[in-house]
């Protein structure tokens, strides 16, 4: 049976991409994006809870970013779950981000 890694996501960036350059040259490009989970309680209002998503996007998705986004757009992002973990110091870390396969700016 076949497996798929893929997730999309709709939500606003919360601060404008943060660019940079790989080792190996390549453009990339971090995004801070928040997505919104909305219920309604028993007694009739509205929780809210917001989650917090890591993307990163390479090459020319990158050089999109940084031509077309800044803090405050509404995006659409599809990609894959990456799952990697480092040392700092002695204490081993974490991180979950969404590796951008397909990224649109909604605003226009």
């Amino acid at each position: 049976m076949k497996t798929q890694n893929k997730v999309q996501l709709i939500g606003y960036l919360g601060k404008d991409p943060l660019m940079s350059i790989a080792v190996n040259g390549s453009k990339r490009a971090y995004l801070r994006m928040a997505t919104d989970w909305f219920r309604k309680k028993e007694d009739g209002t509205e929780l809210k809870k917001t989650t917090w998503h890591d993307i990163v996007a390479w090459d020319k998705k990158a050089a999109k970013v940084e031509a077309h986004f800044i803090k405050g757009s509404h995006v659409l992002v599809e990609g894959e779950i990456e799952h990697r973990s480092f040392y700092k110091g002695d204490v081993k870390r974490y991180i979950t981000r969404i590796r951008a396969t397909k990224i649109m700016n909604l605003d226009r």
